[in-house]
């Protein structure tokens, strides 16, 4: 059944909040938000910003986009879908309604992140879109790293439920500083762990965590040349099972455009 869309209201904000939510913990990492972003988003008399809604009238994805004047540029700046439902089932239509209204506009291009996802590329080469080298850098500097592991482990904590006949205790350390999981049958949860032994224990710079979450290392190839050092009990074959767990090579953060 093909989603409902309109355009995106104030009241949609804890709604917008919490796809972004599930969506970013599924496929991206984290990155700090809350309903004021999203607030300020509607605010912008430049922005261009519609929701699809299911059956039940529930929110279920959005698409923002904007008008860039300076470059007389249509730009879709993000397209989020929960990851319960298909996802180009879902975005294909927001881009497709959004796209109709840069044509409407008569910019003069439209330029959308593929973010390399190859949905993303499907939906936006489908319209006629074409890839091209970008000439951008991303660059991410972490300046508390405590911080940032305590932002990301409910990114770890939904990987770790994925390991269905696995139970125990995990250790993320970088740069002296760590985050606890505990699974158990009932699910997974970030726990105080002070000089106790863990099932499984990761160590790396931040450097190396960042590019693994923004998918441009990889965690066996860093855990070989022992960039990533692990130390565990639950056998080399489960620990191989686990690093890919944390770090799966399938993120969608590489900053390019079509």
């Amino acid at each position: 059944m093909e989603p409902k869309l309109r355009q995106a209201r104030k009241h949609d904000v804890p709604s917008l909040l919490q796809v972004y939510d599930r969506f970013i913990r599924e496929f991206v990492g984290s990155a700090a938000r809350t309903q004021k972003t999203f607030k300020r988003m509607l605010k912008r008399k430049d922005n261009i910003a519609y929701v699809a809604t299911d059956s039940k009238n529930q929110v279920i994805g959005y698409v923002h986009a904007r008008i860039n004047k300076r470059f007389d540029r249509g730009e879709f700046e993000e397209i989020v879908v929960d990851p319960r439902h298909n996802f180009e089932n879902v975005a294909k239509p927001l881009v497709e309604k959004v796209n109709a209204i840069f044509m409407q506009k008569r910019v003069s291009a439209i330029a959308a992140g593929s973010l390399r996802n190859p949905a993303y590329e499907r939906v936006f080469s489908e319209l006629g879109f074409s890839e091209y080298e970008s000439l951008g850098v991303f660059m991410y500097s972490v300046l508390n790293v405590q911080k940032f592991l305590s932002e990301l482990s409910p990114v770890f904590v939904s990987r770790l439920q994925r390991l269905k006949q696995w139970n125990g205790t995990v250790q993320l350390e970088c740069e002296g500083h760590s985050i606890f999981l505990q699974k158990t049958k009932e699910g997974v949860q970030p726990i105080v762990w002070t000089n106790q032994l863990t099932d499984f224990k990761a160590s790396l710079p931040v450097e190396l965590l960042t590019k693994l979450i923004f998918g441009i290392a990889d965690a066996g190839e860093a855990h070989r040349t022992g960039r990533l050092r692990t130390e565990h009990t639950i056998g080399d074959e489960a620990a191989g099972k686990m690093l890919r767990t944390l770090f799966p090579k399938r993120q969608f953060l590489i900053l390019d455009s079509w």
